[in-house]
C-alpha cells in the first residue's frame, strides 16, 4: 500500500470549487421545495431571539417567509421575533424560524431564510397586504 500524499494547491482549489457547486445545488434544491412564489421586497427588518439581536434588509417575501440579508444571522432552527418595516409604515410583527443560512464563496454570512410561524391573524393579514401589493414579477416559479 502506498503512503498517502496530501493534495496539491491545485487539487485543493478543485475540491473547494466542487464543494461550492454542491452547496449551491443544495440551496437550489431547497428553493424548489418552497410552496409560495417569492417576490422582491426591500424593507428594514429587526429580529431578536433568546440569544441574538440583528438588523438587516429583506430581499424577498413569500406568504410563508422572508429572506433577510444580514452579516450576523441567528443559527438554523432558532426562533426569532421579527419587525418588518415597509415604506415607513407601521411595522409588521411576527414570529419566525431560521430555516437556512446563505454564505458567499468565502464562507461569509450573507443572510438567512426565515419561515413564518404562529402568525396572529393581524400579522397574517398585514403580510398578505404587503405581498399582494408587490410587483407580480416572481423570483421563482413552482
Amino acid at each position: 500500500m502506498e503512503q498517502w500524499t496530501p493534495p496539491t494547491p491545485e487539487e485543493l482549489e478543485e475540491i473547494r470549487r466542487a464543494e461550492e457547486i454542491a452547496r449551491r445545488a443544495r440551496e437550489e434544491a431547497e428553493a424548489e421545495k418552497r410552496r409560495s412564489v417569492r417576490l422582491a421586497l426591500h424593507a428594514n427588518v429587526t429580529a431578536r431571539s433568546e440569544t441574538n439581536f440583528f438588523t438587516g434588509f429583506t430581499e424577498n417575501l413569500s406568504e410563508g417567509g422572508v429572506f433577510v440579508a444580514t452579516l450576523s444571522p441567528p443559527p438554523v432552527g432558532e426562533r426569532v421575533l421579527l419587525q418588518i418595516s415597509v415604506d415607513g409604515g407601521e411595522p409588521v410583527s411576527c414570529e419566525g424560524e431560521v430555516r437556512w443560512i446563505r454564505t458567499d464563496e468565502d464562507g461569509n454570512f450573507t443572510g438567512c431564510g426565515i419561515q413564518f410561524i404562529n402568525l396572529a391573524p393581524e400579522a397574517a393579514a398585514a403580510i398578505a397586504r404587503v405581498y399582494k401589493g408587490l410587483s407580480r414579477d416572481p423570483l421563482l416559479y413552482l
